[in-house]
């Protein structure tokens, strides 16, 4: 899918108001891929290397608020402890007044002894409320983290090409492809750098179609070449992975054979230590 601008092509734009700069061939660098094989993503694709990858396949999920849950109880928390604060008060009262004005007996000493557990462990219901909610915020994080997890992991280290458009100062338009390439990080993982691999610049008396028609132009060979590189990782990936799960048989058929042949060793050792039949 390799292109670079024609001299035909050239003349056309430079008609309609389009400065070609830095038009080549697009960049193949299906043989640096091989070197990314069995390496796993970097954690920096999810935060500062995120704007890396093309826009269409960035994670864009909204930050975590507690849930409503975690307000709902909280809410019930602070009215069971106000309900539970005003009946201790109550109790505490009422089994005071019976014990020292009415001659109360066990029942009443109950009832103040009660009201008094109330009053000091009202503030339990907030605490439980608070711990309860926290549980289920961590749930929730805990499922978005295995998302990005997730999505970390079905990146595949292949370049990709995307195309954007931007105004410059003089009311010029300038449209650029875009490579995402793949790069090892010193950590032995891979993240992704931008670069911009080929650019237009139409100015401002360029028309409106001539400028769509140049970034849709661009925006299918991009496709195109992305699609074509992807299909060729994926192919060199299953190769790898087939050869990889081969020599892990082999190597646990090895292992088996050496486990065996050690134990025949040793049988045929302790054998040869016993005293010799006497007839």
């Amino acid at each position: 899918m390799a292109w670079a601008a024609r001299p035909s092509r050239r003349a056309a734009a430079t008609e309609a108001g389009a400065s070609l700069e830095t038009v080549k061939p697009m960049a193949d660098d299906s043989q640096g891929m091989l070197a990314l094989l069995g390496i796993a993503p970097d954690r920096r694709l999810l935060a500062e290397d995120l704007g890396n990858l093309p826009d269409a396949e960035q994670l864009r999920e909204p930050p975590l608020s507690p849930s409503p849950k975690h307000d709902r109880l909280v809410a019930a928390g602070s009215v069971l402890t106000g309900t539970t604060l005003i009946g201790g008060v109550i109790l505490a009262l009422f089994g005071g007044w019976q014990l020292l004005f009415q001659s109360g007996g066990v029942l009443a000493a109950l009832l103040a002894l009660a009201g008094i557990l109330l009053v000091g462990t009202h503030w339990g219901w907030v605490h439980v409320a608070e711990y309860v909610g926290l549980t289920i915020d961590d749930r929730h994080q805990r499922a978005a983290d295995e998302r990005r997890r997730a999505w970390l992991a079905s990146i595949q280290p292949y370049p990709r090409f995307s195309v954007r458009t931007s105004v410059l100062d003089d009311a010029s338009t300038r449209v650029e492809r875009i490579l995402h390439r793949p790069v090892l990080t010193a950590q032995n993982t891979f993240t992704f750098v931008r670069e911009t691999d080929a650019a237009e610049t139409y100015d401002a008396e360029a028309s409106a179609a001539t400028i769509a028609a140049a970034v849709e132009t661009m925006r299918r060979q991009a496709r195109l070449e992305t699609d074509r590189i992807g299909d060729l990782w994926e192919a060199a990936s299953s190769a790898y992975d087939a050869a990889m799960l081969s020599a892990r048989d082999d190597q646990e058929r090895l292992a088996a054979q050496r486990a065996a042949a050690t134990a025949l060793s040793e049988h045929i050792n302790a054998a040869l230590l016993e005293p010799p039949l006497v007839e």
